[in-house]
């Protein structure tokens, strides 16, 4: 008797676990970007019904809206399918987010990118907390010193 080959792809790949893995994609970016539900909405010319729906993984999103979410919220829409893709446990996903650049200033913008806007200004803060209590350090020799 043959049995029957398990299907190459994770339970996870059901249109419902798609859809709601979606949405909250969608709803982490709108509060990263402390957009409300409504705002956002009406940037992206739908109800705020619907985009609670959407994220909740209860409708499903066509093409045109989802484009529409992206620029409302100033993102690419490559960057939400790429959050998808890892949020579904994608190895080519999870190897983008673990690939870095050697340009310092790439890391800070991607490492910023993922911060929230919250505690990008908390360290923000804090860091200018410390420059201005803290006094100039006092200027050393550079360099080599001989003991004669």
């Amino acid at each position: 008797m043959l049995r029957p080959q398990p299907m190459p792809f994770a339970h996870s790949e059901t249109p419902e676990s798609i859809r709601t893995a979606l949405g909250a994609v969608i709803r982490r970016r709108r509060e990263d970007a402390e957009r409300s539900l409504s705002a956002l909405a009406q940037t992206a010319d739908m109800s705020t019904a619907y985009l609670s729906e959407v994220e909740r993984g209860l409708k499903d999103i066509s093409t045109e809206k989802l484009v529409a979410i992206a620029r409302a919220l100033d993102l690419a829409v490559a960057e939400l399918y790429l959050e998808l893709a890892q949020r579904l446990g994608s190895r080519e996903a999870l190897q983008q987010r673990r690939s870095w650049p050697d340009d310092p200033r790439m890391q800070l913008r991607i490492a910023a990118a993922s911060l929230r806007p919250n505690a990008l200004r908390s360290v923000a803060d804090f860091s200018l907390y410390l420059a201005s209590t803290q006094a100039t350090p006092p200027k050393r020799r550079i360099g080599f010193t001989v003991d004669r």
